[in-house]
């Protein structure tokens, strides 16, 4: 079993981007608390591609009563495992000195605040998670992908940890073919191929499609960029995809487009449905609710999520099954 500890800039998108790739992989998910999920794996790499995550690891048992810690550190293996370590250290969330001196001396060993052996204690609910190997999400592991780093910057650029949220909520697996039909500086792409996928990106703009081959380029992957017209995919790239993912424009290159935004959208989301594979994902961000248009264009809207950017624009997440 896994245990993932949510990010708590947004646990609800944090949660679907585990069940999206939890249902794509047909592993089952439970949801302990806000901000803790139990996936019935023990893939631990492939988890590790997550963007709303802070901590993931496997769960080695969980418990109650402080009582029952000699019987399950041995139960587990886990003193054997740490046993065989130069150093482990212990830490916990919410953060409890108390707990993790408890857990360290059931452990014995060598627990050494410098170790890179950490065996993480998450407590959710009324019980605490033991996990080890853990590993945690953290903030630089993205942002040198970020929009200012990249070579090519707009001001609507996504960060790289955003970009990968929306990757993971389409869901796409080693190998599928991925599309951003409005693919911009990029970003959604990138973050496609770093997970594996074959990713394509097109743009009505043409220096935004120069653009984010420069930006692929930096980021040491291959991704097909050309210019197109997201209402007529087939024209540029006439095969289907395996997962889709986008952040409309709200007037950045609609202009290229055309003035009328929801005509616009309407006839991309039926291009998009067409050239998506039957029960595959397709995740659509956009400054209100789209839902209808979607639900037209063929998808099934499974969840609309908030994204807070700034006081005066919350962005809208839907995910959709074709």
């Amino acid at each position: 079993m896994l245990g993932v500890l949510l990010s708590g800039k947004n646990p609800d998108l944090g949660f679907w981007e585990v069940l999206q790739l939890a249902r794509k992989r047909r592993e089952a998910v439970r949801r302990v608390s806000e901000r803790f999920v139990v996936v019935k794996s023990s893939d631990v790499r492939f988890y590790r591609r997550l963007a709303y995550a802070r901590l993931l690891g496997l769960l080695r048992f969980s418990f109650r009563r402080f009582s029952d810690l000699p019987r399950l550190v041995s139960e587990s293996g886990l003193r054997r495992d740490v046993s065989r370590l130069p150093s482990f250290y212990v830490r916990s969330f919410p953060p409890s000195r108390s707990v993790e001196r408890r857990v360290g001396w059931n452990l014995d060993g060598n627990p050494r605040a410098d170790s890179k052996h950490v065996v993480w204690v998450v407590r959710a609910g009324e019980r605490y998670y033991v996990l080890f190997p853990a590993f945690e999400v953290r903030e630089k592991d993205f942002s040198w992908r970020d929009a200012r780093r990249r070579p090519f910057f707009h001001p609507t650029g996504l960060n790289a940890r955003d970009a990968r949220m929306l990757v993971n909520l389409s869901a796409p697996l080693p190998g599928e073919r991925f599309l951003d039909p409005f693919c911009g500086t990029g970003a959604i792409p990138i973050e496609a191929a770093l997970v594996g996928a074959r990713a394509f990106g097109m743009d009505a703009d043409p220096s935004m499609v120069e653009g984010s081959r420069r930006n692929a380029a930096y980021a040491g992957v291959n991704v097909v960029f050309e210019v197109g017209d997201a209402r007529r995919i087939d024209e540029t790239f006439p095969f289907s995809f395996d997962a889709m993912a986008t952040d409309l424009p709200y007037g950045r290159s609609s202009r290229f487009l055309g003035p009328d935004l929801k005509m616009l959208y309407a006839e991309a989301f039926e291009s998009m449905h067409a050239s998506l594979r039957r029960g595959r994902f397709c995740v659509v961000v956009a400054d209100r609710d789209v839902s209808p248009l979607l639900q037209r264009a063929g998808f099934f809207v499974m969840h609309v999520g908030k994204w807070y950017v700034h006081r005066s624009l919350t962005r809208r997440v839907h995910v959709c099954r074709a």
